[in-house]
Formats: C-alpha cells, sequence, structure tokens
C-alpha cells in the first residue's frame, strides 16, 4: 500500500493542521516567510479539527490556519487543480480574514497583519517561471509600499527548480519542503525525510496515516465526486469506437488518463479510473 498524496489537500491537513504536531507548520512557514523566529514562539492553530463534516465540502481546496504570538494571522491553502479567478478568490479571502478582526466601535489600530500562502499544483502566475512569489500593496510605479497589513504568498509545486544547489540555506529548505509536498515517489520522500527532524516528522506523520483505513477513507471519499466526473468523461471518450475493438479501447483509456494528467489528478486516482497500470500512465506523463 501507497503513501497517501501530501499534496492532496485534506492530507495535507493533517500533516500540517494537527496541533499535536506543530513543530511541522512551523519549519514550513520558518522557511517559506520573512517573520523573525521568535515570533513562532507560542505559535497556535486556530482550526485544529482533520476534517470537514462533508468530503464536499470546500472540494479542491483546505485551510490552516495559525497565529503567531504577536497576533499575525496566516492561512495555508492548497490548491489542488486549476480554478477560474483563483487570484481573485485568494484575494477576497485575505480580505475577509481582515475585516473579522474587528467588530463596530473598534479601531482600525487592532487589525493585526493577514497573510495568505496558497500551495497550488498548477501554473498560477502567468508569464514568470520562479516558484515563489510575494504579493503586498504597493505603487507599482515608484515602488512605494502603501500598508504592510495584508501578504499573499504564491508556491506553485509545477516550477520547482531541478537543481536548487544555487540557492541559500533558506530558499533551499522551502524548496526541499515543497519537493515533499509535491512528491509521489517513495525513494524521493524518504530522501527528503532526512534533510531536517521536521521534514522527518512530517514523512512519519504521513506514513502513519496511510496506514491507518480511515484516513484513507477520507482520502477516498474527497476523491469520490472527482472520480465520477471523470467516469462520465471516460464515456464520453468511448462512445462512438467501435464497439469490442480493443484498439479502441485502449485508446480510450489513453484519452481519460491524459486528460486527468492535464487536471493534475495523483497517479493511483489516475490508474483507478483509466485502467491503466502505474508504468503506463508514467510513459505518458513523460
Amino acid at each position: 500500500m501507497g503513501l497517501l498524496p501530501l499534496k492532496s489537500d485534506i492530507v495535507f491537513r493533517m500533516v500540517f493542521g494537527d496541533y499535536r504536531y506543530v513543530g511541522i507548520i512551523r519549519a514550513f512557514l520558518l522557511a517559506a516567510l520573512d517573520i523573525p523566529t521568535d515570533e513562532y514562539e507560542s505559535l497556535e492553530i486556530i482550526d485544529p479539527h482533520l476534517e470537514r463534516d462533508r468530503p464536499e465540502d470546500k472540494l479542491g481546496i483546505l485551510d490552516v490556519r495559525v497565529r503567531l504570538k504577536n497576533g499575525k494571522l496566516i492561512s495555508i491553502e492548497v490548491q489542488m487543480r486549476k480554478t477560474p479567478f483563483m487570484p481573485e478568490r485568494v484575494a477576497f479571502s485575505t480580505g475577509r480574514n481582515l475585516s473579522r478582526q474587528i467588530v463596530s466601535g473598534q479601531s482600525y489600530g487592532q487589525i493585526e497583519k493577514v497573510i495568505t500562502v496558497v500551495i497550488a499544483n498548477y501554473n498560477m502566475i502567468k508569464g514568470d517561471e520562479w516558484y515563489h512569489h510575494k504579493f503586498k500593496l504597493y505603487d507599482a510605479e515608484h515602488g512605494v509600499l502603501f500598508t504592510d497589513i495584508m501578504e499573499i504568498h504564491t508556491l506553485e509545486l509545477g516550477k520547482l527548480p531541478d537543481d536548487g544547489d544555487s540557492l541559500g540555506g533558506k530558499e533551499r529548505e522551502l524548496l526541499n519542503w515543497l519537493r515533499l509536498i509535491r512528491s509521489e515517489r517513495k525513494e524521493e520522500i524518504e530522501m527528503l525525510a532526512t534533510k531536517t527532524p521536521e521534514m522527518e516528522m512530517a514523512v512519519g506523520r504521513l506514513k502513519q496515516l496511510s496506514a491507518d483505513e480511515r484516513a484513507r477513507m477520507l482520502y477516498e471519499a474527497r476523491e469520490l465526486a472527482l472520480m465520477d466526473e471523470m467516469a462520465r468523461i471516460e464515456a464520453a471518450a468511448v462512445e462512438g469506437r467501435a464497439e469490442g475493438r480493443a484498439e479502441g479501447r485502449a485508446e480510450g483509456k489513453a484519452e481519460i488518463a491524459k486528460r486527468m494528467l492535464d487536471s493534475n489528478f495523483d497517479l493511483e486516482t489516475v490508474s483507478k479510473i483509466s485502467g491503466l497500470s502505474l508504468e503506463e500512465i508514467e510513459s505518458l506523463r513523460d
């Protein structure tokens, strides 16, 4: 039985959003954000629940929210598949996190900084190949910062460089975390687990979940709606081909697998729906 995919939003949350393993999310944020180490001394995971009440709740995206000792609010979101108007949605949710901090009669000075981190399993920022971007409110023409009250980071798994030797210590650590989140190969995951104690902790937690029947059921339930959608694609792909022709059936399976790979489905799900082996799917992806 293979490891669950860490880039699945529900698996990500069960690993990074569990208050019993707070060191994992602390180490990840230290690598991703320019925040002094001492501000993480009393990091609090605001929503420690491991799953939603229904698998379809907030389909395709799941949050882990933490608050630092000085009040900064950080929201980490995992986006598995390309979603229309994603930048607008992220801007809206970041603004909502700001507005929820005060009620009528309170001072704007009570608002604490809000940071949103989006981990995307597709290329979200067009026209640029760098995998980590940080957005703030500033005058683009004159380079003047308006306010640092809100900040949005995008981390795109599809843009990770093959060679990170030229990166500095903190950037290299972030790259290792993102490779761990992206990876579906056990050998690479085992290698990355040796990089830091926190990565070893994350991989250990991932192994626990992968061996847990309930965790697998939650993951599979999250994928069920998407699998149903791909089943409809399968019917459409096979329709019109000569009945009983093995060649036609093979073409249909390959077409289904290609469409699922383009939509960033994990390999095990592609195999279940298309009927192709993992080796055949790997060759299609290559």
